[in-house]
């Protein structure tokens, strides 16, 4: 099954499931952030795997790689980089200059509970009152504007 024929929500119902099928009653949440929520053709899908216990380096680079790989078993064609944390480590992420400063430019809870999108809300809030610019390969991004942005947008949408 390829996401060129899925439209965007019953593609993400499909990872949902199949990382639950795997992770059961230890999946807490899901999040697709990256390249993939703002531009359609992105070559990849990241994914935040939030689970219910800490895990150590080697068990969770394991993780990581059995549920990339189930995942494009499944849904064929696409990469994924799945970042698989408890919830304190999500949270300790949660501040700029980590990997998860990419939640300002755009995110996806697709599995969860309301908790995880407040933690995201209360980041995008803090830091689109600073000056945070992130510069990369494709360019600088003023991150405090887009978090102002993504925040309008999703408190518009909850």
């Amino acid at each position: 099954m390829q996401r060129a024929s899925l439209g965007r929500k019953e593609f993400y119902k499909c990872i949902s499931k199949v990382l639950l099928d795997e992770l059961k009653d230890a999946l807490r949440g899901v999040i697709v952030f990256g390249s993939s929520v703002y531009f359609r053709s992105a070559r990849d899908i990241d994914l935040i795997v939030i689970v219910d216990r800490g895990l150590n380096l080697k068990e969770k680079m394991k993780l990581e790689l059995k549920l990339s790989r189930k995942l494009r078993k499944r849904l064929g064609s696409a990469f994924f980089d799945v970042h698989v944390m408890d919830l304190d480590t999500f949270k300790e992420n949660l501040v700029p200059g980590s990997f998860l400063h990419g939640l300002a430019l755009g995110y996806e809870v697709i599995y969860g509970n309301s908790e995880i999108e407040k933690l995201i809300l209360n980041f995008l809030k803090e830091i689109s009152n600073e000056k945070y610019v992130i510069h990369d390969k494709y360019g600088s991004w003023d991150l405090a504007f887009h978090a102002k942005l993504t925040y309008k947008k999703r408190r518009l949408q909850t």
